[in-house]
């Protein structure tokens, strides 16, 4: 992976310094860009809701870019992140969180989780300031506004005696659901004009997801037992499934046995990006020059 990042910026380079000696160059327009970004992400469901609770669900992501521009104010890009959210009760000991008869607390239902996942998705996005002309021409500062589809994996995991474990192959409800889930990516950010070929630019995006599973919790708690029919003949995966379905006991509670709540199915779930990423302005013909039969070609003299 290093190699190739490598090979790709060193490429930019090469193409960057054989460009600028057009003096025309800076008055054609560059109409590819590439960017990569890094920043933190969370997410909002069953276990963690982002405007209540405290910033415990902040984690890591990473990922890569290439925006076509289609006129003065319209682009699209296509993204590919890597992100990772989690959240935990034991962190946060609210009480009433479900408007229940017998509302549990946080600390009694005792759920966590962990994701690791990538999304693929295509936006158009649209800046607020129109760039007529050459690239060389935009602003300093331009605001723009993001909308699209795609699609995000969904493997939530939990960690029970010190090892991490795959939840979704458990069915710790009783239900099974995909490995996959589309996503609408949708916000907001600001291109900054560092020098003529390169922007930064600083995003905030909400991913509304079409599953109410990124975190394994979505409605209440079913009898044990049914775990016996789901994985007969697997009495460890059994015997798993029943202490990551109801993990009450594990912080010194009864367990809440069938048909309490252990989460609400009422509303999807949610993710947040948030990034700093570089672009950098594709010169001309740079695809045509990588994927040059003559580039891949040996001299031999």
């Amino acid at each position: 992976m290093r190699k190739l990042a490598f090979t790709i910026l060193a490429l930019m380079v090469f193409a960057e310094i054989a460009d600028a000696q057009s003096f025309y160059s800076r008055r054609r327009d560059r109409k590819w860009m590439f960017s990569y970004g890094l920043g933190f992400s969370t997410y909002h469901g069953d276990l963690y809701a982002f405007d209540q609770d405290k910033l415990q669900g902040f984690n890591f992501n990473a990922g890569f870019g290439l925006r076509r521009k289609i006129g003065s104010q319209l682009s699209l890009r296509a993204d590919f992140n890597i992100y990772q959210i989690q959240a935990a009760d034991s962190l946060e000991h609210q009480s009433g969180l479900f408007p229940t008869a017998d509302p549990p607390d946080r600390a009694q239902r005792n759920l966590s989780f962990r994701a690791r996942n990538w999304e693929l998705s295509v936006m158009a996005i649209f800046n607020l300031i129109p760039v007529n002309g050459s690239y060389t021409r935009r602003p300093i500062l331009n605001p723009y506004l993001f909308l699209g589809f795609g699609i995000s994996s969904n493997n939530p995991e939990a960690l029970y005696q010190g090892e991490w474990y795959k939840l979704r192959p458990l069915q710790t409800e009783g239900k099974s659901y995909g490995g996959t889930t589309t996503i609408i990516p949708y916000g907001l950010g600001l291109r900054f004009k560092a020098n003529q070929f390169i922007d930064i630019l600083f995003e905030v995006g909400r991913r509304s997801t079409g599953t109410d599973r990124l975190d394994d919790v979505s409605q209440r708690h079913v009898d044990l037992s049914i775990f016996d029919t789901i994985h007969e003949g697997n009495p460890e995966t059994i015997a798993l499934a029943k202490a990551l379905s109801d993990r009450a006991a594990e912080a010194g509670f009864r367990p809440r046995g069938e048909g309490l709540i252990r989460g609400h199915d009422d509303k999807k779930d949610a993710y947040y990006i948030y990034q700093i990423r570089l672009e950098m302005y594709l010169p001309d013909g740079f695809f045509q020059n990588l994927f040059s039969p003559a580039r891949r070609k040996p001299k031999f003299r």
